[in-house]
């Protein structure tokens, strides 16, 4: 059997070829067990690929959609949601693609908008809990100076998955992480998952430069653009108290994939998450490989 793909970069910048994280959309994976599905995700090696198990009928932009970086299956993760959005609004066939996608996965039912040269997800309301480690723990996963966390603004945050957020005490600070992965084990793990850390800084005062640190085999990894770190870092301001703001993050340079972010908080305190959206190509493979 032929099994298609569509390769994309989500959260690219305009005039900035390879820039964005890459994501692999199988569009009818819908005979695919979960083994195979895995077994795709690390053929490919990307950070996430997404499966269309299934979609609503006559062009409705409603799909069921899997996500599997190459070791484990993810609840949500942001910027496969809006990639797969891009494939899913195009399934139709017709003149005219959906401006609204609704995809639905082990997190919920995900509501995707099109914007401007791409997609823009409204993510659930999150969820926080206390972070236990010290900020000299917390330094010394990271790699830098304990006077450059901010403790008190660290939280685990869950607006789809979990990770932790920390706060440092400016963009040079982000670009300066190292992070060990045994410290990262010991003070930076959810529940059933590999750790996730999302270190961020003000670059201004509507702009955020980030970083994503995972392990995985006992190596750190770094994602060039996390759309449900970004997603987080929205549910923490709402729970800060802020609300009606707009802010432009960065993230993915220390990696050669440069990524812009847009990160909105409406007045009602609703978090949503977008950027362009680029198709890099498509193919076919064998599902017997």
């Amino acid at each position: 059997m032929d099994l298609r793909f569509d390769l994309l970069n989500v959260f690219s910048i305009e005039g900035r070829p390879f820039s964005g994280n890459p994501l692999c959309v199988f569009p009818d994976a819908g005979t695919l067990s979960d083994a195979e599905m895995l077994a795709w995700a690390r053929q490919f090696k990307l950070s996430e690929s997404t499966f269309v198990t299934s979609t609503g009928n006559g062009g409705t932009g409603e799909a069921a959609v899997r996500i599997f970086t190459p070791g484990h299956e993810m609840p949500f993760a942001g910027h496969p949601t809006l990639g797969t959005a891009e494939v899913v609004a195009s399934l139709d066939g017709s003149d005219g693609e959906p401006d609204l996608v609704h995809l639905t996965m082990p997190a919920g039912r995900i509501r995707v908008t099109r914007i401007d040269g791409g997609w823009r997800l409204t993510a659930r309301p999150a969820t926080l809990r206390e972070v236990t480690p010290s900020a000299t723990d917390l330094a010394a996963a990271l790699g830098v100076d304990v006077a450059r966390v901010v403790r008190s603004d660290a939280s685990w945050v869950d607006a789809g998955v979990e990770q932790l957020v920390v706060r440092l005490e400016d963009v040079g600070a982000v670009r300066a992480c190292d992070p060990d992965p045994h410290l990262m084990a010991e003070h930076m793990t959810s529940p059933d998952r590999p750790p996730h850390v999302y270190a961020w800084a003000w670059s201004g005062p509507r702009s955020i430069e980030a970083r994503l640190f995972y392990t995985q085999d006992q190596a750190v990894l770094e994602d060039p653009a996390t759309g449900s770190a970004c997603a987080n870092l929205g549910g923490w301001l709402v729970a800060q108290g802020v609300r009606d703001v707009s802010v432009e993050v960065s993230q993915g340079a220390a990696v050669g994939r440069p990524s812009r972010l847009l990160l909105d908080v409406d007045e009602q305190g609703g978090v949503h998450v977008g950027g362009r959206v680029e198709r890099v190509g498509n193919g076919t493979c064998w599902a017997g490989a």
